[in-house]
């Protein structure tokens, strides 16, 4: 029978695990926490962490700091003046790719707290999975709550584009909404239609004649109108030489807005005569356009649809 060796040394050893238990409820707890906002009375500043705890008095808030480290901040209930909670680990949870009506529901939950980076992030990638996920219905509201948190210029135009096209009606007014937090212009319905043929000249590679419409400054302002497809400045190039492809394919998009609904050019292929469009299509002109993918439409992987231990992983 093998002796045991029990050093006296030993005796209340195990009470040297304890920082290593303790740190690892931390670590569990902070996973559990909610990410969470607090707006100070006379701070200029928020407080931006995760709620560790809190009661009528105080709170505490764990901030996350450079080098991985953090730190944990006791903030009194009289000196706050608004405490925002962004997202909570248990909503996440709940959700489940069977009912993806319930990610577009949070999501719009959190687009309001969309101040606290961790709340808008969360948000797009639920507005992203509810489209992918969706039917149409569901996807075309994913879809406009998504360009509305777009972090970027080019962010907005994707969505924007995206939203308009996966529209089953194509409706020509997603195009118009907050376009690049670009004003909308007064309505000038004379100065629409020089824009128009400003556009229609520089698609015949008529710059020189284009050119004077576009100095104008009414054309100018209703140019704005066309921000989320073609610039001003862009429009002012072409006039300068030779259109690219790309140009093209953007003028004729250009073109297609200025004119009227997509009802418009459906109701003239039906009637059997073929417009401009078709004959800048028969001719070759036209590079393949830019058609977005609902599975890379933001960074987040549209096949990790469930949320497991604070990570989202593929079910």
């Amino acid at each position: 029978m093998p002796a045991f060796n029990f050093r006296p040394s030993a005796v209340g050893r195990p009470l040297a695990f304890a920082p290593v238990l303790v740190a690892a409820a931390l670590v569990i707890s902070a996973a559990r926490s909610e990410g969470a906002v607090v707006l100070l009375k006379g701070a200029s500043k928020p407080l931006v962490g995760y709620l560790v705890r809190q009661d009528a008095k105080t709170l505490v808030l764990r901030e996350e700091l450079p080098g991985g480290k953090s730190r944990e901040t006791t903030v009194a209930r009289d000196q706050i003046d608004e405490l925002i909670v962004t997202v909570a680990p248990e909503r996440l949870a709940a959700l489940i790719p069977s009912r993806p009506e319930l990610y577009r529901e949070y999501a719009e939950e959190l687009a309001e707290k969309r101040r606290d980076p961790e709340a808008r992030d969360t948000a797009i990638r639920l507005y992203h999975l509810a489209a992918v996920l969706g039917d149409e219905g569901l996807r075309r509201g994913a879809l406009r709550g998504l360009m509305d948190l777009a972090r970027t210029p080019d962010e907005a135009r994707r969505w924007r584009a995206a939203a308009y096209l996966f529209d089953p009606l194509h409706d020509p007014a997603i195009l118009a909404e907050k376009r690049d937090a670009t004003p909308s212009p007064p309505a000038d319905d004379a100065a629409r239609r020089d824009l128009l043929r400003a556009v229609r000249l520089l698609r015949q590679e008529k710059g020189v004649e284009a050119r004077p419409l576009l100095d104008r400054p009414d054309v100018r302002r209703q140019a704005a109108l066309l921000a989320g497809t073609i610039r001003y400045e862009e429009l002012l190039a072409a006039s300068s030489g030779t259109i690219s492809d790309t140009q093209l394919a953007r003028l004729l998009r250009a073109e297609r807005m200025l004119s009227g609904p997509p009802a418009a050019a459906e109701a003239e292929a039906r009637a059997g005569a073929p417009g401009h469009f078709a004959r800048e299509l028969s001719a070759g002109r036209t590079a393949p356009l830019w058609w977005p993918s609902l599975a890379t439409l933001t960074e987040f992987d549209a096949a990790a649809t469930v949320c497991r231990g604070g990570k989202w992983v593929r079910p």
